[in-house]
């Protein structure tokens, strides 16, 4: 028999089982729903920093149709939330058209580009991904036709080739009037061994009908859009920054660290337990153990988080960090990798251009204002 206890907890959850509604709660709403819920809702949340809407503006404005931008790369540290930030951003994209969207439009399809455990990533695995998130059905009994002689001719076969499914999915970006494609872990196209060729295969996708490719991945993802000369002419790269960490913290904070404190504070201050460690207290450790990511600092709290719900009273124990924290191997990983990344992407990212002259001058000082004529 279910006693009340477990009749409310079980209508709580089904009662929030839907995130939108979840988020939708503050915290003081969150505090009287069951552990489940309220993990689920810290997981949810998402704080806004400057880094963050640094990024979201710069994307916002390549992602505007009225450019020749065509491809736009979002790279940053393992970690960091790029997934959640282009989320975020289509969703803002979203509000934006949503009185001109139609009920079979797909303004905007997610890919991932998941290793499927061959060599070498096939491209038709990816077209298929790219038809199905688009909402096409029955792939595989699509077949080609010919006309000859004023007859419509369909081929027998076991399933559209290459060239069909890459025929398939133009056809599926100009029916579904698709605004952006989203490829996530784009590094796995790395796997092809000819990477003019697959920047080449993206634009072409990019330039079927006016859709744009955001392209997602780790630091490995700048060797593949760096390299080829048409890309770096219709294309961007926005690099996701982690917050520097100070060599010495002193009594003023640097602008990264006001950037990742701001974040830790309101990490805090949405704690869905009553008691509240004070993480600003430990904010330097915090940052130097997380390399200065959110993402990463997110991620740690939230392990941190299901610790102390699963103690009996919610206390927060010795020993929490330990098992929260990157492992002292994995973080030093992870930040040869950045660090790594971090030197090949200076001057080559959206922002960067040089607009001074030879002395120096910022070219904004030679601007007159034109008068009308």
């Amino acid at each position: 028999m279910i006693t009340k206890t477990q009749a409310v907890k079980q209508a709580a959850l089904t009662l929030y089982q839907r995130d939108e509604e979840l988020v939708a709660l503050d915290r003081a709403a969150v505090l009287g729903l069951p552990a489940q819920v309220r993990q689920r809702w810290f997981y949810l949340l998402q704080v806004i920093h400057p880094e963050l809407e640094r990024v979201t503006a710069d994307m916002m404005e390549l992602l505007q149709p009225d450019n020749e931008v065509k491809i736009i790369s979002v790279i940053g540290m393992t970690g960091i939330g790029k997934t959640t930030l282009a989320n975020c951003v289509l969703q803002l994209l979203m509000n934006r058209i949503q009185s001109k969207v139609e009920s079979h439009h797909r303004p905007f399809v997610y890919v991932n580009v998941a290793s499927n455990g061959e060599q070498s990533l096939s491209w038709k695995t990816l077209y298929r991904k790219m038809l199905t998130e688009g909402g096409e059905v029955e792939i595989d009994i699509k077949r080609g036709y010919t006309v000859e002689n004023g007859k419509l001719y369909s081929p027998r076969s076991r399933g559209p080739g290459l060239a069909q499914l890459r025929e398939l999915v133009e056809l599926m970006l100009k029916r579904r009037e698709v605004k952006v494609l989203v490829l996530d872990e784009a590094m796995h196209l790395l796997r092809f061994q000819d990477y003019a060729s697959v920047m080449d295969t993206l634009k072409s996708l990019a330039d079927a009908h006016d859709t744009k490719l955001l392209l997602l991945g780790p630091y490995q993802l700048a060797e593949l859009v760096t390299q080829y000369g048409q890309v770096a002419r219709r294309g961007e790269i926005v690099h996701y920054q982690r917050y520097k960490t100070s060599i010495k913290p002193g009594k003023r904070p640097t602008k990264d660290e006001a950037g990742y404190f701001e974040a830790l504070r309101k990490l805090q201050a949405h704690w869905p337990c009553e008691q509240v460690p004070d993480f600003m207290a430990i904010g330097h450790e915090l940052m130097r153990a997380t390399l200065g990511s959110v993402g990463l600092l997110k991620s740690t709290l939230l392990t941190f988080c299901a610790l102390q719900m699963a103690d009996a009273q919610e206390k927060f124990q010795p020993g929490f960090f330990e098992k929260a924290l990157k492992s002292g191997k994995a973080l030093e990983v992870i930040e040869k990798e950045t660090r790594a990344g971090e030197v090949k992407l200076v001057g080559a990212c959206y922002g960067d251009g040089v607009a001074r002259d030879a002395d120096g001058i910022s070219w904004l000082q030679k601007l007159v204002a034109v008068p009308h004529v």
